[in-house]
């Protein structure tokens, strides 16, 4: 009997390992941001280095940069990440879970379906702070809603301890906290009709005890957001990532089909009255869908801050549902749930696993390249065609770590990394947020002559790249097998890979004269 009623926790044990597995069966996982985190942590961990140097601030973007070289004392540095990483995505199957649990005393087979969102857009990417302390934000819900009625002081210096430290982890895990718990006690006030100031005072100063030291941190330790940081929404452009960044089946393949599937289910669910939202969580899910749909694009410096909820409002969700039919349907359900985990799982093993070979293969050809030169990535647009690059945007920082080479592209933005470019150097690397993305076979000739006038990109997107004859020793042209583009004379082919090129920099005339 025990273990009929059990069963859920079993499928989301098998659920968590089948999206935990990719990771263990790839060498370096296809996520654009990986090999730039993977260098940081190289350097972090004592690293050699003429180029970059760590130099240690409060910023609230260090969950990775803090405990994967903490892991990488006693585990070699690639199965530190891995580790970190497994538990980043064990935070997220389980979170849906644990706030039920929290809520209502035992878990449901719903959220089963909240772990679907652990390979979100965030994942994909490599947004690996972000992603740890999202996860780790449920937990702390899950415990801020298990200790109603009973917080002492111990319990809420432990609180405010455990907020700073998620601060520390990743900004956005504080913003998500705060409205999960904020939401949650106000929803309890309206359920309760204590709406009075004295009422709603009682309930808030417990948040303001346990926020406010995370909240002057952010004051005098914030992110700087790098030059030109500031907010962004385009909708037009961004539509599409508010939904599809929800869940992936790999990187730039969201799950549709899922994500559409699992909508119709709870609206059809709620209809017939199959599903119950719980009314503790009901005003939090409302209000998370409608910041869902006004998050910016950009903010703080940051790319991407429309993708960080749609998948937390997805676990909030179902956390908050539960499945209101017969035995055999809940076990039909739970089924369909690990079977989806089961392909999600093998698909990212199959798209990871091919990347994962062509990292390799760049890995291999730049043991020929001296130690501590300086390389940057190029795009071959055209003949790159329909093919997705952002997985190759970082590959080159691989480099760091195997060569101690410089990259401009390296995570080292002043006031929101601890890896800072020594001078010289950071006159030649990328600056901000948006100047992390390389630049088109097309560009090199005006990039090479400092030219603007055709192309306005290069002095917001490029400029640390006019007259890179100059200051670079290696351009790497990604160009995936397609029919390549011509490139500058003063450019020697060493390494002809199967979807890249290295080439040599010879300096030009142009150099003396600078």
């Amino acid at each position: 009997m025990q273990a009929s009623r059990d069963w859920p926790i079993v499928a989301l044990g098998v659920v968590t390992a089948l999206f935990i597995l990719p990771l263990w069966c790839v060498g370096a996982p296809a996520m654009p941001d990986y090999p730039a985190h993977l260098a940081g942590y190289h350097l972090i961990s004592g690293g050699a280095s003429e180029f970059y140097a760590v130099h240690w601030r409060l910023v609230p973007n260090l969950a990775s940069d803090i405990l994967v070289p903490l892991l990488a004392t006693v585990l070699p540095l690639e199965i530190a990440v891995k580790v970190f990483l497994t538990v980043a995505i064990a935070l997220w199957t389980t979170g849906a879970a644990l706030i039920q649990r929290a809520v209502t005393g035992r878990i449901g087979v719903a959220p089963l379906a909240g772990a679907l969102f652990a390979t979100n857009a965030n994942f994909t990417w490599g947004f690996l702070n972000y992603t740890f302390a999202a996860g780790f934000a449920f937990i702390l819900f899950a415990a801020w809603i298990v200790t109603k009625g009973k917080r002492t002081w111990p319990m809420l210096i432990g609180f405010t301890l455990a907020v700073v430290a998620l601060y520390v982890c990743h900004l956005f895990g504080v913003c998500i906290l705060v409205a999960l718990i904020g939401l949650y006690e106000l929803a309890a006030a309206i359920r309760e009709r204590d709406l009075t100031g004295r009422a709603l005072a009682r309930r808030a100063l417990p948040m303001v005890i346990v926020f406010l030291p995370a909240g002057l941190l952010s004051l005098f330790f914030k992110s700087a957001g790098g030059e030109g940081g500031g907010v962004e929404f385009n909708y037009a452009d961004s539509i599409g990532d508010r939904f599809g960044s929800a869940a992936q089946w790999a990187f730039s393949d969201p799950a549709y089909l899922v994500i559409g599937g699992l909508a119709i289910l709870i609206l059809a669910g709620l209809a017939y009255g199959k599903l119950r939202i719980h009314p503790a969580l009901k005003l939090v899910v409302l209000v998370l869908a409608a910041l869902t749909l006004v998050a910016p694009e950009w903010a703080l410096g940051g790319w991407g801050v429309d993708m960080r909820l749609p998948p937390v409002l997805g676990v909030i969700t179902f956390a908050s549902l539960e499945l209101r039919t017969g035995d055999r349907l809940k076990m039909a359900y739970g089924a369909g749930v690990v079977l989806l985990a089961a392909l999600n799982a093998a698909f990212l093993i199959q798209s990871w696993s091919g990347y994962d070979r062509q990292y390799q293969e760049f890995r291999s050809a730049i043991r020929e390249m001296p130690r501590g030169a300086k390389i940057f990535t190029v795009l071959d647009g055209d003949a790159l065609s329909d093919l997705s690059d952002p997985p190759y945007w970082h590959m080159a920082e691989f480099a760091i770590v195997d060569r101690a080479a410089f990259t401009p592209l390296m995570f080292a933005t002043k006031g929101q990394h601890v890896i800072e470019v020594k001078p010289p150097y950071d006159r030649i690397a990328a600056a901000t947020a948006k100047q992390g993305s390389p630049p088109d076979v097309t560009e090199l000739s005006d990039l090479a002559l400092g030219l603007t006038e055709n192309d306005p990109d290069i002095d917001e997107n490029y400029p640390y790249l006019k007259f890179y004859q100059c200051h670079f020793d290696y351009a790497l042209i990604i160009h995936g097998g397609g029919e390549r583009a011509d490139v500058p004379a003063f450019l020697r082919l060493v390494h002809d890979g199967s979807f890249f090129a290295l080439y040599k920099i010879k300096r030009t005339g142009l150099c003396a004269t600078l």
